[in-house]
């Protein structure tokens, strides 16, 4: 009787766990769909907008800081267009008996000239940007990138 009864609560205690379990999975699914919902309702870009308010930037900052984002995002598109042919050539230079230094740099040398287009549209937009930012919003956004949790802090109820 004793080993029924220690089995029952066995039982009871798998079962809480598991349903614990499930009710987590599920408030983590709702939590992604939520984010989802959010993210096709408020549109590209929102969390550069969020930050934007918080360095209470003007909608002419705003649309500069939007314009350059969008063409850096077309640019680091371009990076990822590549991935799978690239992918494809790597794995004809590795099958072949010996290793030819030559392809590999032919395979990678469109690669890093995407990356440094990349590079060189991120350090032009961060030079117009911070051109077009007064000396107090670049130290608030300073401070911003600064905190683990600054850019992802709620600000006085406003996302």
């Amino acid at each position: 009787m004793e080993w029924d009864e220690r089995k029952d609560s066995m039982n009871t205690v798998v079962t809480s766990v598991l349903v614990t379990l499930g009710i987590l999975a599920a408030l983590r699914l709702l939590r992604a769909v939520a984010f989802r919902r959010h993210l096709r309702r408020h549109g590209r870009g929102f969390m550069a907008r969020r930050l934007l308010r918080r360095i209470d930037a003007t909608p002419e900052q705003e649309r500069l800081f939007l314009e350059e984002l969008e063409a850096l995002r077309a640019t680091l598109r371009g990076l990822g267009e590549g991935v799978s042919a690239s992918r494809l050539e790597l794995a004809r230079v590795l099958e072949a008996e010996a290793l030819d230094a030559a392809a590999l740099e032919a395979l990678f040398a469109p690669s890093l000239q995407r990356i440094e287009e990349a590079r060189a549209r991120a350090t032009a937009a961060l030079t117009r940007f911070h051109a077009a930012l007064v000396p107090a919003q670049r130290l608030q956004l300073a401070t911003l990138l600064r905190s683990p949790a600054g850019l992802r802090a709620h600000h006085h109820g406003r996302c």
